[in-house]
């Protein structure tokens, strides 16, 4: 977790790197954008590309709970 230094907060590094994978992730789907938006109005992943990339969200909705239950410890 954090532990208090002389600049402020050190972070453990695993902690930071978590962050930073978690980062570059969400970050990383904003190029899909406008195909999660369509898959978000409702439209049916017909396309093999279109199935992938709901499995792909599955997977970060997944990690992100996962990373949040631990962050809470539940």
């Amino acid at each position: 977790m954090f532990a208090a230094g002389k600049g402020g907060c050190d972070m453990d590094p695993q902690r930071g790197q978590e962050i930073a994978e978690r980062d570059q992730l969400w970050a990383s789907l904003r190029a899909l954008r406008p195909e999660i938006d369509q898959l978000a109005s409702g439209l049916d992943p017909s396309s093999d590309r279109q199935r992938q990339l709901a499995e792909v969200l599955a997977r970060v909705v997944a990690a992100e709970l996962d990373f949040r239950a631990r962050e809470t410890g539940s």
